[in-house]
């Protein structure tokens, strides 16, 4: 989908709902799919102070608000779904914050 900043694919939402322990329905995915594109607007606000760090592999790391603190991988890399950058993976927050 690309409603948002980003193209969200389908491991992304698949990784969200599995940290929310939420079963994958169709329902269930198309409504972890519009909540990921409004995670995405809020870590990409033009007001938001935080920068994006990045993986070794060259991803960006965008870290999402409290109370989940999530991390969303985003890859700024060409693909077959358009020009957005796509949100490849989203992990949960790690015991050392980042």
């Amino acid at each position: 989908m690309t409603d948002g900043p980003w193209y969200i694919t389908r491991k992304a939402v698949e990784d969200y709902l599995a940290i929310l322990g939420r079963r994958e329905t169709g329902e269930s995915f198309a409504i972890a799919e519009r909540e990921l594109i409004a995670l995405a607007r809020v870590v990409t606000a033009p007001d938001r102070e935080a920068v994006p760090g990045r993986t070794d592999a060259g991803l960006l790391r965008y870290r999402g608000p409290r109370p989940l603190r999530l991390q969303l991988l985003v890859s700024a890399a060409p693909h077959e779904h358009g020009e957005l950058p796509q949100l490849v993976a989203v992990l949960p927050q790690t015991r050392s914050g980042r």
